[in-house]
């Protein structure tokens, strides 16, 4: 596999943590039947809204005979006022932003022993919708989801949707599809575990490509957790960042 092609997974997998980018009440399934990725998206939305507050969590992690990258993002998000504090970390490094409420954001990069600090446009840092949206539709906006039973997570009930893919494309999967296309053969299992509200507690899935010598596996598990109890506080570097940034 050439540079080209490895650089195309990783950019695939990037792709799902940005477009990105949760507790249990009464009453049944949130759906008469299986949703669309759509529609669970939509349900997501408006039960977290509601909430107010919630921390996200995803990891994403690519490994084969060609790559083994893993990224790890937190983000503790108040709605109103919007304000967040989000890190991803990575073999190479991290990055966090912190964004009050009444300023513009904060960013510090962090690589090896290199500390560096900024201030950001807001047009150029995304708001808090960006973690809001649990990331289903790159993958899923050609397939249906079917129930499949109820399961405990965090201690509360949710009800299982689940999509298997046995076939991609780039008319079903964007981007995703459109790297995938060079490999010989995929798997696919994408698990939404969601709460009878319409919130997304989980969300997981894992890509199997098989045509770059060994099998290379892409993994994606995200949470919402401590929703409606989130706090975000600043964070320990926030007076550095200050004097760097003055």
């Amino acid at each position: 596999m050439g540079a080209g092609t490895r650089r195309s997974l990783w950019i695939a997998a990037a792709l799902a943590l940005l477009v990105a980018l949760a507790g249990c009440t009464a009453g049944g399934a949130p759906y008469e039947g299986a949703p669309t990725a759509e529609e669970v998206e939509a349900g997501h939305e408006d039960a977290l809204r509601d909430a107010g507050s919630y921390t996200y969590t995803q990891t994403v992690s690519v490994n084969g005979s060609f790559v083994d990258l893993t990224s790890n993002v937190t983000a503790a998000v108040e709605t109103d006022p919007e304000t967040y504090l989000v890190t991803q970390e990575t073999g190479d490094g991290s990055v966090s932003v912190y964004h009050p409420s009444d300023d513009r954001p904060y960013v510090r990069t962090q690589a090896g022993n290199t500390i560096r600090y900024e201030r950001a446009d807001n047009e150029s840092i995304p708001g808090a919708d960006a973690f809001a949206t649990p990331t289903l539709t790159e993958l899923s906006s050609g397939f249906n989801f079917s129930a499949n039973g109820t399961a405990q997570v965090d201690g509360e009930e949710t009800y299982v949707y689940e999509a298997n893919l046995t076939t991609l494309n780039e008319s079903a999967v964007g981007p995703i599809g459109e790297t995938l296309a060079e490999a010989d053969s995929t798997e696919a299992t994408i698990q939404v575990y969601v709460r009878a509200d319409g919130l997304v507690k989980r969300v997981s899935y894992e890509l199997v490509v098989e045509g770059f010598g060994d099998p290379t596996r892409l993994t994606l598990t995200s949470t919402y957790e401590d929703v409606g109890s989130t706090t975000v506080d600043e964070p320990s570097w926030l007076s550095e960042a200050e004097s760097a940034t003055n």
